[in-house]
């Protein structure tokens, strides 16, 4: 019975609290797109956005400065690390006020999303739920997760989405354990936003299909997106620079990007709010390729400017419309030439992969497309897309694709700072040099007992002073599938095996942990003659790491002064 109550029981009370967040977030949203409406004097909100949003963001500023110490816009992203790394101790005012802000934003026609917000919600408020619920620590990130999932679910009314997300955003593993309280969560958010708000699509989408031609260009439309998401963080990146250049406080910040905004809305007023309207115009027939590509542009720059501002808000439904209206401009652009591509579906191929791109999460990003639109028969471009978007996306900004699998071992390593200290940490304080070795020819019944004594569970297997394969207990335990007890150690190794050099950092030592879950990692001189030297202790390099995680904390805190 307590099993059940865990699986089942606890996730279907947080389901409800994550499709109530939703439906609170959508009212709200509706009251304040009444509210401006009301105060628009001009009857014309493109003229209204050069006053109002400048002023907003200073209102934004202020709340965010009175209210809040943590000013960290709640994108999806945010919230996963906030979870895992604080294993779900989410605060539910930061996200109460986080939704209020947001929804002022996008009533006003701020051009952000409301995804970050909503996960933010849900998982705080589960989270608050579930301090009044007697359950294991160790499952509280993991129902938080379910309030995030529920919540998302509800919004995009994509289930099925919402439930990969929680796998490949925040948990990172699958198992019954996990699966069966995700999937419950994000049916009962789905059943009560349906319930309330209907069961229909996003924006509606004539049926479209693809060609083998379309997949031919995938590649050449993915490394475009992955320019316009580039440009996307180029733009940011730039603004904040010349904000923290000019030594701008949050105020000034405030307004000048309010302005920046406005003005931008005020000329390309189609960019405003969420835009899931204006994506279902466009696959309609109601823009042409000129200025779809200018209002993807728009809307991508407009929300950098927003982020770098320090305003709140989600970058899935901007990213949704901007890959949508730049997609149907490559795509009009090479219909051209090819007539067999359809711009249309280049478009859709666009909102997935632009999406994957900015949240590095291909899957997630596909099946809500998918479920938003309600058109499965594109599934097989919009994942090609996602993941090859991904890609050039990682390659250009020369970001570290291994950052999530570090974060849910419980490191953050997208800090600036401390990334910098791992890339000088040297590996060579970690290495054992007096672990076992062994040669290929070694019989395993021969050395199995000395292996036994040892405290680690993988040997470098040598010959002539070379790495040539590493034995750990799981090779070891394939004897029982042979019927010779004489095998010998060549027989069962790994062969070719993965290993660090001597001049590695701590950011390698990271890369490599985050692809294979080890306790030691072979050493060598160089990759190319594999001298061995040995064992890095991955154990005693991560307890190291941890200090220098939480040592600036402590020293600033007052903890550890000599």
């Amino acid at each position: 019975m307590k099993s059940f109550t865990k699986l089942f029981i606890i996730p279907t009370i947080i389901g409800v609290i994550g499709g109530f967040s939703a439906i609170l977030m959508r009212e709200l949203i509706k009251y304040s797109s009444l509210g401006a409406s009301l105060f628009d004097v001009f009857k014309s909100k493109s003229y209204f956005y050069v006053i109002s949003i400048p002023l907003l963001f200073l209102f934004s500023a202020f709340a965010i400065r009175r209210f809040l110490e943590d000013a960290t816009n709640p994108t999806i992203d945010s919230v996963a690390r906030s979870i895992v790394l604080r294993k779900g101790r989410l605060d539910y005012k930061k996200g109460i006020a986080s939704v209020i802000l947001t929804a002022i934003n996008i009533g006003f026609g701020v051009p952000v999303g409301r995804e970050g917000p909503i996960a933010k919600l849900g998982g705080s408020l589960s989270s608050f739920a579930l301090k009044h619920v007697k359950i294991e620590g160790s499952n509280v990130p993991l129902l938080v997760s379910c309030g995030v999932s529920a919540a998302l679910a509800a919004t995009f009314n994509a289930p099925i989405a919402a439930i990969i997300f929680g796998l490949e955003i925040i948990l990172g593993r699958l198992s019954f354990n996990v699966i069966i309280p995700l999937s419950i969560s994000s049916a009962i958010g789905t059943i009560i936003s349906r319930h309330f708000l209907g069961n229909y699509p996003a924006f509606y989408l004539p049926r479209l299909s693809y060609t083998y031609m379309l997949l031919l260009f995938i590649p050449i439309f993915s490394f475009l997106f992955a320019l316009l998401v580039y440009s996307f963080e180029a733009v940011y990146g730039f603004v904040e620079a010349v904000y923290e250049r000019l030594k701008l406080s949050l105020y000034t910040k405030a307004l000048i990007g309010g302005f920046l905004v406005g003005v931008l809305l005020y000329f390309y007023p189609d960019a405003a709010s969420l835009g899931y309207d204006k994506v279902g115009m466009l696959f309609s027939g109601s823009f042409n390729y000129s200025d779809a590509v200018v209002l993807g542009i728009v809307k991508l720059i407009s929300l950098a400017i927003t982020f770098a501002s320090g305003m709140f808000g989600g970058v899935f439904a901007p990213s949704i419309f901007g890959g949508a209206f730049f997609g149907f401009a490559i795509g009009g652009f090479f219909h051209q030439f090819i007539p067999s591509i359809d711009p249309l579906s280049v478009a859709l191929i666009g909102t997935a992969a632009t999406t994957a791109s900015v949240s590095s999460a291909p899957f997630r990003s596909t099946l809500i497309v998918v479920e938003l639109a309600q058109n499965y028969h594109m599934i097989v471009p919009l994942i090609i897309g996602s993941v090859m978007t991904m890609y050039f996306s990682h390659v250009l900004e020369e970001k570290m694709h291994f950052s999530r699998s570090v974060m849910q071992k419980g490191f953050d390593i997208t800090n600036k700072k401390y990334a910098a200290q791992l890339k000088a940490l040297k590996i060579v304080n970690f290495i054992d040099t007096t672990l076992i070795t062994l040669k290929k020819d070694d019989l395993v019944k021969d050395v199995i007992f000395d292996l036994m004594k040892s405290p680690s569970s993988y040997f470098a297997v040598l010959e002539g002073g070379r790495l040539v394969g590493v034995l750990s207990f799981r090779d070891i335990r394939l004897l029982g599938e042979f019927e010779s007890g004489n095998m010998r150690v060549v027989d069962v190794m790994t062969q070719n095996p993965n290993f660090l050099t001597i001049n590695a950092n701590g950011l390698d030592v990271f890369e490599f942990i985050a692809h294979i879950d080890v306790d030691y990692i072979p050493v060598v001189i160089n990759g190319e003659n594999l001298e061995y030297v040995g064992m890095l202790d991955v154990n005693s390099f991560l307890k190291y790491a941890s200090f220098l995680y939480f040592k600036e904390k402590l020293v600033v805190g007052g903890y550890g002064k000599g």
